[in-house]
């Protein structure tokens, strides 16, 4: 019998594998879990230099898988103005974050800002030019809402642009005018695409990714898949993985064709022959990720029913027989496909491009994805089970934005809004995601609005779609690693799978459901070795 390296006790484990969900003891061996069992069976595998861990009545569980994150972008965001409601609640509180950052900015230099959301401002309205120009004429600003799908800027950054009363509607983008024809200074979509604002430098990425994950590691998060994989995010994580500094297990989904200020690579990945699977545990490429329509914070997701009170319907990218002959190239040349659809609409463009696809390419047991796929009909989960698609279903959204989901949609639209019953009903895997840093990274934000439906503000958004707690956490960790063909190694704890483990404060399964939203991670291991310890629950502190 091979000695263990570590043996974790006197805990509750949590496994997240449905055929043994739990047990009393772990053992570890070269970051690899090599029993799981009772008290007796691990001590077995003792001897004198192997590390226990008493869990002192703690509970151990899989590292959380993030199936749909920006975390290079994420990492900017720590270095740029926070912008975020809980720390800008109006107006008057943003200007002052960004005259805060002109005081210690050269004059002429970009000022940029994420995390602003409208429906959390006092105003309730989008902050415009003149406001900004009135706190800093001379430097170009760009703020960004926390749904990436908008952003205001001021005089000076239009002018760097380009941009004025005269420059036409991009397609698939709005550039908003007042009544008289005047720019706001808002840019939706596609518009992004046209700003002049200078593009980070590794250094500056580096900084940010360093940061990103601490936090990451806080949170017990230990894959995270990458849903707009530039150039530039790529580089990054091949730059760490080679200093022997990436802390967290990478999985990029290549952003495929120019759109809302990316540059797509598709043609050049196709042209080298990257495949699907292409990298190691650390690293290991996805596949093409394209963008159908926007989103409902933004009242840019392509809907079939108006937004509340409003006749409009979102913006629809493109349609099927637009998508349908890149995806398939895609396809044909061994990479899987994501593809963002939240309103219905956009749902109905990307299955019947799959569905158009499948006729010579079979689709089923590829694992593609329809990212978000927030407002599916019955009818589009019925074919979404035929193709074997993956939901990467972002329920952070209900936590955090649900009441202004509410306030877009309605109360009615709410029971088909992400929803997890009817996914595990139509037998459709659908892991949990963030989307951050549109919303907190943090899984138990989801978990727990997942279970309740629950808001922020205690606001039931329905009562039709709640799943059980095994299933929230499934979305995190089994379902998660599913999607990338990892079920068997990450995502859960058995024999043969990687270490990758958290230590948390309660048990989720057996807190009252108000509290999981309170857990926190006591440690966090990656492939056994500890990168984050803590019983002070810190929180990373933003660096502006």
């Amino acid at each position: 019998m091979e000695n263990a390296d570590m043996i974790f006790l006197n805990g509750k484990v949590i496994t997240m594998d449905d055929a043994f969900p739990s047990a009393d003891a772990v053992t570890v061996k070269n970051g690899v879990i090599q029993y799981v069992g009772d008290h007796p069976g691990a001590l077995s595998f003792l001897n004198e230099d192997t590390e226990v861990i008493d869990l002192d009545g703690k509970t151990l569980m899989p590292g959380f898988i993030e199936s749909h994150i920006h975390p290079s972008i994420f990492g900017l965001t720590l270095l740029e103005v926070d912008c975020k409601p809980t720390t800008t609640p109006s107006i008057p509180h943003l200007l002052q974050k960004v005259d805060a950052q002109a005081a210690k900015t050269p004059k002429g230099e970009w000022i940029k800002g994420w995390g602003w959301d409208d429906s959390k401002l006092a105003e309730k309205r989008n902050p415009t030019r003149w406001e900004l120009d009135e706190i800093a004429p001379d430097y170009p600003v760009l703020l960004k809402r926390s749904c990436a799908h908008m952003a205001v800027v001021n005089t000076k950054a239009l002018e760097l642009s380009g941009i004025t009363e005269d420059t036409p509607n991009p397609t698939g983008g709005n550039i908003e005018r007042d009544e008289n024809g005047r720019l706001t200074g808002l840019l939706q979509e596609k518009a992004q695409g046209l700003l002049a604002d200078p593009k980070y430098e590794l250094a500056d990425m580096i900084r940010g990714m360093e940061l990103a994950q601490e936090y990451f590691a806080q949170l017990g998060i230990t894959t995270v898949h990458d849903m707009a994989t530039q150039t530039s995010d790529l580089q990054l994580y091949q730059y760490l993985l080679q200093k022997d500094a990436l802390k967290v297990r990478v999985r990029p989904w290549i952003w495929a064709i120019d759109q809302n200020g990316f540059d797509g690579s598709m043609e050049e990945v196709l042209k080298v022959g990257l495949r699907s699977g292409f990298g190691n545990d650390m690293l290991k490429i996805q596949g093409l990720k394209f963008m159908l329509d926007g989103s409902v914070g933004g009242k840019t997701a392509a809907v079939t029913e108006p937004f509340l009170g409003t006749q409009e319907t979102g913006i629809l990218y493109n349609d099927t027989d637009e998508i349908f002959p890149l995806m398939k190239k895609g396809i044909e040349s061994g990479l899987r496909i994501a593809i963002h659809a939240i309103g219905d609409r956009a749902i109905e463009v990307a299955l019947s491009a799959f569905e158009k696809i499948n006729e010579t390419n079979e689709v089923a047991g590829m694992r593609n994805r329809i990212e978000h796929c927030a407002l599916p009909t019955r009818n589009h989960l019925s074919r979404m089970k035929e193709l074997e698609l993956i939901a990467a279903s972002s329920i952070g959204f209900l936590f955090h934005i649900g009441d202004n989901y509410l306030n877009k949609l309605g109360k009615e639209r709410m029971k088909d809004l992400l929803p997890h019953k009817s996914f595990k009903e139509f037998g459709i895997i659908a892991p949990g995601n963030s989307d951050s840093p549109v919303t907190d990274v943090n899984p138990w934000m989801g978990i727990y609005g997942a279970v309740t439906r629950k808001s922020s503000s205690g606001q039931v958004l329905d009562e039709s779609q709640n799943i059980s707690v095994w299933d929230a956490l499934k979305a995190y960790t089994t379902d998660a690693a599913y999607s990338s063909f990892e079920e068997e190694t990450i995502g859960v704890i058995k024999p043969k799978a990687k270490a990758d483990l958290i230590v948390t404060s309660g048990d989720p399964m057996h807190v009252d459901v108000e509290k999981l939203k309170d857990i926190k991670v006591e440690k966090t291991f990656l492939e056994g070795k500890m990168i984050h310890e803590s019983t002070h629950y810190e929180v990373l502190e933003r660096r502006m």
